[in-house]
């Protein structure tokens, strides 16, 4: 499930464009906390009729005091991610006719278990890791990995965010991510690294993203395609690269077709460089490579191109079969 975040304190116009652009996506996040008014619970019902012309489900974040003041919130078809105040035995009632959302980034293995013998329904229950604005709060890796192993043991939907590109979100501006070590990285790395490194199928976006990288990711979506941008030089023309089921830590191989390559150059090979193999490479002429690790002199690869910085760290990502498009910078 791919998602993107909405914020009440922004006007219905703003509320529409962003909702049109992120028609694709699945779910939505939202949050009532702050200010509890009528004008947000006004915005919310304006937000939920555009949503639902488009099938995008709603996850709102409210506290107690909130579902106190509005106990319609219950009746609107929400999932509602439980912040402060509600004890155990509230969110086992919640979740008996309700989908609820619990905190994956604080919840306690006892308190879990305490939940299903109280009989909490579960199959209404996801997990929705926190996003953090104050920079270095973030979660670690470690940290991250044995919440989720817990979290996985109890069945729960596992849900992160990934922070975004552009119009950050105040007051901090300082990103909203999951995982303190993706804050201000590229959040199509981000996006791709959740998936693939910590098998976190349920992502969701919690700021804005260039219109490049929302295309990148809703690519990977659909159809599985690695999207790497790379400087290339003139005179070659590669839009394609079909990775080697067999992946070595050194170099990702393409599906290569023998093609004779007499200029040989001798190349300090670094990790990112995009290699062709030349004649002294015999029949491997033509190959295809992008290096992983600095491979140092070679007088068998030539050096055609280089990954872009910000898609550097893709590499370690990429797996045996991936089909990649290569765009040139």
């Amino acid at each position: 499930m791919l998602g993107f975040s909405l914020y009440l304190n922004q006007d219905e116009n703003y509320i529409e464009e962003k909702i049109n652009e992120f028609k694709n996506f699945d779910i939505l996040f939202t949050s009532m906390h702050y200010p509890v008014d009528d004008r947000n619970m006004k915005k919310l019902i304006f937000l939920k009729s555009l949503a639902d012309s488009l099938k995008i489900d709603i996850c709102l974040d409210i506290n107690g005091e909130i579902l106190k003041h509005y106990p319609e919130l219950l009746r609107m078809g929400l999932i509602l991610r439980l912040d402060f105040g509600f004890d155990k035995e509230k969110i086992v009632n919640l979740s008996k006719n309700n989908r609820i959302a619990i905190n994956a980034s604080s919840v306690s293995r006892e308190t879990l278990e305490a939940i299903k013998e109280l009989g909490g329904n579960f199959s209404n229950i996801s997990a929705w890791h926190n996003y953090y604005p104050l920079e270095f709060s973030g979660l670690g890796e470690d940290d991250f990995i044995e919440k989720n192993k817990v979290l996985e043991k109890f069945g729960l939907d596992l849900f992160a965010f990934f922070q975004g590109d552009k119009d950050f979100r105040g007051p901090l501006y300082k990103s909203l991510p999951s995982l303190e070590e993706d804050r201000f990285k590229d959040p199509y790395y981000s996006y791709l690294k959740l998936k693939r490194f910590y098998k976190i199928n349920n992502l969701v976006l919690s700021e804005g993203l260039s219109m490049k990288n929302k295309g990148y990711i809703e690519v990977f979506e659909k159809k599985g395609i690695i999207n790497l941008d790379l400087y290339l030089k003139k005179g070659y023309e590669i839009n394609e690269f079909k990775v080697r089921s067999d992946i070595s830590k050194y170099i990702i191989r393409n599906e290569r077709t023998y093609k004779f390559i007499n200029e040989v150059s001798n190349n300090y090979i670094r990790e990112g460089d995009f290699l062709i193999l030349n004649k002294n490479s015999g029949r491997y002429s033509g190959e295809l490579e992008i290096a992983r690790l600095d491979l140092g002199l070679s007088n068998s690869r030539n050096v055609i191109g280089r990954v872009c910085k910000e898609h550097l760290a893709i590499l370690d990502l990429i797996k045996g079969d991936d089909r990649i498009a290569i765009n040139r910078k």
